[in-house]
């Protein structure tokens, strides 16, 4: 018996490649996000002191964990990515399509 509705490209799954293919070229510019303020404050030019440090130490910590949140986003993209079957029902891709 054949399937009586045609298979078409996956619409979700594309939206999905095209999301990690954007995220991939943003990546180093998230990682770095907070990289200048941190040296700013932690140097002695733009703003010194206890309160200082307290911020620095505070943007340090934010940066660190940013990079690695940034880190955890192209591994879970692809994991979506893979999860998709690459042709759906041409029913399947038309709902798709209305509910985005």
């Amino acid at each position: 018996m054949t399937d009586p509705e045609p298979k078409v490209a996956n619409p979700r799954r594309a939206d999905l490649e095209r999301l990690r293919s954007d995220l991939s070229k943003e990546v180093d510019a998230l990682k770095k996000a907070l990289q200048g303020p941190t040296e700013e404050i932690g140097g002695s030019e733009v703003w010194v002191g206890k309160n200082a440090r307290a911020w620095h130490r505070e943007l340090e910590g934010r940066h660190k964990r940013l990079g690695e949140q940034v880190d955890k986003l192209l591994p879970i993209v692809d994991a979506a990515i893979r999860a998709e079957p690459e042709k759906v029902s041409a029913s399947e891709a038309r709902s798709y399509h209305k509910a985005i």
